[in-house]
């Protein structure tokens, strides 16, 4: 694999990550809002590396809804309340289901710019603290109701296209040919694989427990422990009469942050630090809104064509499971071995928490390359409105 031209001959590390258990919708984590989710993966991460908060150069917080007011400071908030020094910087970056991976490659930039030499990439969604708003109170209303909004709802809906995310899937699941039990099936496979990886202890290192007035919480709540194929192939679709989308097929609503030290070579070396992954490169892409899902195809092919590589020659992939078909159609497109696709579970099972996705995967994908002394991975996801996002990774 040539290396991209793009690397400056600037080496930039994923170093280590940490992040939460992701908790059902309306389960334990329900009343963390999304910044204090990132301060506890930090914070977690950082005593793990053993690195003083006053080493890191700049903080860059993925979030697509911001459930709380303060969230719209959050890159900002993450830095303070990790006792940073008034100095550092912080700022949010909003690319939808792809803004943790852009987190990412955005401390990629500031790094190979020589701005930074240590950056702190985080994600993190509440999506059980996403409010209902209410429109036409402000000045006064006379007559007539007021006009409610349920932003969870309006944020899966691509205002655009007027579109539901669900139908795009349904859409490739149509141009694929891609049947309701494949997507049973796969979905099925999706929490077996993370529940043997939680059995197996294989996620453990990469998350930090959180304790709760109701206890501790320290394993992904929206893993199914016995996931059923005759009661998946029993739910109704949600979407389109004779569909593919039902609750099992779909990516979970959970609440979760995971966060990311991305660091130069000259920063490994003077800090004695051990990084699990070069990140070699990223790609971002825009396809057709009304196929969103697909996105992941020209975004892996773009990045492996530019480095002179291809997918064979990638040991493992992560591509975020939105939705089954949609991970079918991409997976079936790119022609993607099933053994080197999402081998400890994706997003079916584990949830999806929008802004926090994109860096679980990537920390996955590193964690994986580790473990399993694979040499090269590739993480994506597809992304509302129509675009693409890939990172590829090569095991320190």
């Amino acid at each position: 694999m040539a290396k991209t031209t793009l690397n400056n001959g600037k080496k930039v590390y994923l170093v280590m990550g940490k992040r939460t258990p992701f908790g059902k919708f309306g389960g334990s984590l329900k009343d963390m809002n999304p910044v204090d989710l990132a301060v506890h993966a930090s914070k977690s991460l950082l005593s793990s590396v053993e690195l003083p908060v006053d080493q890191i150069d700049h903080v860059i917080f993925g979030n697509v809804a911001p459930s709380t007011t303060d969230t719209i400071y959050g890159g900002r908030h993450l830095a303070l309340k990790l006792g940073m020094p008034q100095t550092t910087p912080g700022y949010n970056v909003n690319r939808l289901c792809g803004s943790g991976i852009q987190a990412i490659m955005d401390a990629v930039n500031l790094i190979k710019l020589q701005q930074a030499e240590i950056v702190l990439a985080a994600g993190s969604e509440n999506m059980s603290m996403m409010p209902q708003l209410i429109y036409g109170g402000r000045f006064g209303v006379r007559y007539g109701s007021l006009r409610t909004v349920d932003m969870l709802l309006d944020t899966l809906t691509d205002k655009y296209t007027e579109t539901p995310m669900a139908l795009t899937a349904e859409k490739l699941a149509r141009t694929h040919n891609i049947t309701r039990k494949e997507c049973d099936l796969f979905s099925m496979e999706s929490h077996q694989k993370a529940q043997r990886a939680h059995a197996q202890k294989f996620l453990e290192d990469e998350i930090a427990s959180v304790n709760t007035k109701n206890g501790v919480c320290n394993r992904d709540e929206h893993v199914r422990e016995q996931a059923s194929l005759d009661e998946m192939q029993r739910l109704r679709p949600s979407f389109q009469q004779d569909g593919v989308v039902t609750p099992a097929t779909a990516s979970g609503v959970v609440d979760g942050a995971c966060s990311i030290l991305v660091a130069s070579e000259s920063a490994v070396e003077k800090h004695k630090l051990s990084p699990l992954a070069e990140i070699i490169d990223g790609e971002v892409v825009g396809v057709d809104p009304t196929i969103m899902g697909i996105g992941p195809v020209p975004a892996v092919n773009n990045l492996l064509k530019r480095n002179e590589t291809s997918v064979d020659e990638v040991d493992l992939f992560e591509i975020n499971e939105a939705f089954a078909s949609q991970v079918l159609a991409c997976s079936n497109e790119l022609k993607i071995e099933k053994e080197k696709l999402n081998i400890w579970g994706g997003s079916i099972a584990i949830g999806h928490p929008l802004g926090a996705t994109g860096a679980r995967i990537t920390l996955t994908l590193a964690r994986q390359l580790s473990k399993l002394k694979k040499e090269f991975g590739v993480a994506s996801a597809c992304i509302g409105g129509g675009q693409g996002i890939s990172i590829l990774l090569k095991r320190v």
